[in-house]
């Protein structure tokens, strides 16, 4: 039982960082050099040495965020894990059951909206929009107000899911997001290129 609770709690909260990065950077190694470098002025500078920079600002912005999610992640859930593991019952002097799995989902929430701020404090800084710094400050300092709340989880939990839904879309939009993004990559369709071969220019001419 404590291995699949291990398991489980593991899949939750490190699940969509994982698909994230195996879907969005391991296949680019200079994005993987910032993800491990963990800073993206650390990564810019890796790539200045080589002469070459074909990342944007925002895809480092992204990779940055993500990789400080998943650091922050793995240390606020490892004692949890191990715990989870056993010897032991969550629950048995009153406390919550639901101990475990909440902090699953809170620790990935936490590394959604470190990947989320990281986009939104990289574009207001490039812009110089102190309100966007103010906003991702103050949205940081609210979550992590909100889990004084618990063991009162649905006080803390609903709000927290909220303002990562909510900071999504912001970051999904200052990267240059739209609807209309989405349902091209969910169709599959690809852009048709910009020239066009004309085959009537291309017949074999006649034998004289």
């Amino acid at each position: 039982m404590g291995a699949a609770v291990l398991l489980g709690c593991a899949a939750i909260a490190l699940g969509p960082a994982a698909a994230l990065l195996l879907l969005t950077v391991a296949a680019e190694p200079l994005l993987l050099v910032v993800l491990v470098a963990g800073k993206a002025d650390e990564g810019l500078a890796t790539l200045s040495e080589d002469g070459r920079s074909p990342i944007s600002l925002r895809r480092m912005a992204y990779v940055s965020g993500l990789s400080f999610g998943i650091i922050s992640g793995v240390f606020s859930i490892t004692n949890i894990l191990a715990d989870s593991a056993g010897p032991g019952t969550v629950g048995i002097h009153g406390d919550s059951q639901y101990y475990f799995i909440t902090s699953a989902f809170l620790t990935m929430a936490l590394v959604l909206l470190h990947t989320f701020w990281g986009i939104i404090f990289f574009d207001a800084c490039e812009r110089r929009r102190a309100g966007g710094l103010g906003l991702v400050v103050g949205s940081h300092l609210l979550t992590s107000g909100l889990t004084f709340l618990n063991p009162w989880y649905e006080a803390s939990l609903g709000p927290i899911f909220i303002l990562t839904l909510c900071t999504g879309l912001w970051a999904f939009s200052t990267a240059g997001g739209s609807f209309r993004n989405v349902l091209k990559c969910l169709s599959c369709k690809q852009e048709p290129e910009g020239q066009a071969m004309l085959y009537s220019a291309l017949q074999v001419p006649p034998e004289g």
